[in-house]
This record gives C-alpha cells, sequence and structure tokens, in this order.
C-alpha cells in the first residue's frame, strides 16, 4: 500500500449544487484515469481556505512503463477571475518509484511559480482544469467532487495490471497500518456511507479512514 502524506493543516467544507461558484470555493476533486502514451495518470486537487486566504494542494500519480511510478506535487494559492480559480503554484516536487507499494524518493524541486493553471465551469458539466500538471493533458475535466472533512484522509481505489493488489492512493494517507477506511463514498446519493468492503466496479472508488494521530 502506498503511504503518501501531504503536510499542512487544513478547513474543507463543500456543498456545490452549480457551476457558478454560489457555494464555497473549498472542495476536493479527482480527474478519471487518463490515458497516456505510455501508461497513464490521474489528477487530484484540494482547495482550502486559511485565515481567510484560499490555497491548494494538487497531486499527479503517473504511471509509465519505462520508468514505474510518479507523484507530482504542487503546493500553491488560489484567486478569482470571474466563474473561474486560477491556481498558481508556489512549490513543486516530483517523487518516484519503480515498484507500486515502495516509499517514493524525492526525485526533484523545480521553479514553477511562473506558471497557472485555471479551473473553471465551462458550462453546465463537471469543472475542467486548463492541463494536468506537467502539462499531458489539456482541459482535464475533474468530475470527481467530494463532500470533505478537515483533516480526513480521503483515497481513490483502482485497479492496475502493473500492482500486485488494486491501488490505495490519495491525500492525508501516511502510514495507513493495513486498516480498512471507515467510510465508503456513494456517488449517486453524494454521501459517505459507513464502510462495508470494497466495492467491485469499473472506475474509480473512494474512501476515507478515520483520523489518527499519525495521520
Amino acid at each position: 500500500m502506498h503511504k503518501f502524506l501531504v503536510a499542512g493543516l487544513f478547513s474543507l467544507i463543500f456543498f456545490w449544487t452549480n457551476p457558478n461558484f454560489a457555494k464555497s470555493l473549498d472542495g476536493l476533486y479527482f480527474s478519471e484515469r487518463l490515458s497516456t502514451e505510455n501508461g497513464y495518470l490521474i489528477l487530484g486537487i484540494e482547495i482550502f481556505t486559511e485565515k481567510g486566504n484560499s490555497f491548494y494542494n494538487a497531486q499527479e500519480l503517473r504511471f509509465q512503463k519505462s520508468r514505474g511510478w510518479e507523484e507530482v506535487l504542487f503546493v500553491g494559492k488560489v484567486t478569482r477571475d470571474g466563474q473561474d480559480l486560477i491556481l498558481v503554484p508556489e512549490a513543486c516536487q516530483i517523487r518516484a518509484t519503480e515498484t507500486w507499494g515502495k516509499k517514493m524518493a524525492l526525485l526533484r524541486r523545480f521553479d514553477c511559480d511562473h506558471l497557472e493553471f485555471r479551473l473553471g465551469p465551462f458550462g453546465p458539466g463537471p469543472l475542467v482544469l486548463s492541463e494536468s500538471l506537467l502539462g499531458t493533458w489539456k482541459d482535464v475535466s475533474m468530475p470527481y467532487v467530494l463532500d470533505h472533512h478537515p483533516g480526513d484522509p480521503v483515497a481513490i481505489r483502482f485497479d492496475a495490471p502493473q500492482i500486485t493488489t488494486e491501488g490505495i492512493w490519495g491525500f492525508h494517507l501516511n502510514g495507513l497500518g493495513g486498516k480498512d477506511p471507515e467510510k465508503s463514498w456513494n456517488p449517486s446519493k453524494r454521501i459517505w456511507e459507513p464502510f462495508q468492503g470494497y466495492r467491485s466496479q469499473p472506475g474509480l472508488q473512494f474512501y476515507r479512514w478515520k483520523r489518527t494521530f499519525s495521520n
């Protein structure tokens, strides 16, 4: 099981009811699994507010057949431009491992404050990010929007032939120690429900663990 931690405290309460940002800007969003030339990627964005200012964590899980696994991690500020959000990174890094399940090592840090990402409604459908973190995909749809509580570890679970068991990867995970999730996300009802076993179904599945001191 992959161990992952994005440092920082945050406050996230999200009730998205329409594409016009009538409610809080805060939220947790995920893309689908997106095919690339040599593998695939999954993109997640967490927008949160601290002391009246908006910030974000963005992370991209990438698999490439020739290189194995990478995580791209961006942290930065959020501003608004009309109905769109502008995401400007302040710190960026890439971690990597050849084998799923092993701790990812820091590959490199790089300057990224010249970059800018736009997250907007672009119509009645899902939110769209102007591009993935390394520019592999343009106009990335973010169809998964989760109700999120402060400090809760949340992750996706997905099937992949390159790993021996289903992948568990997401925000605020740090050594789950083989513990089962506390909640499962029901996308049709848009609520968290008590965990009753992992589901066998296509697409991404979302789970929430109970927060512990180690998280």
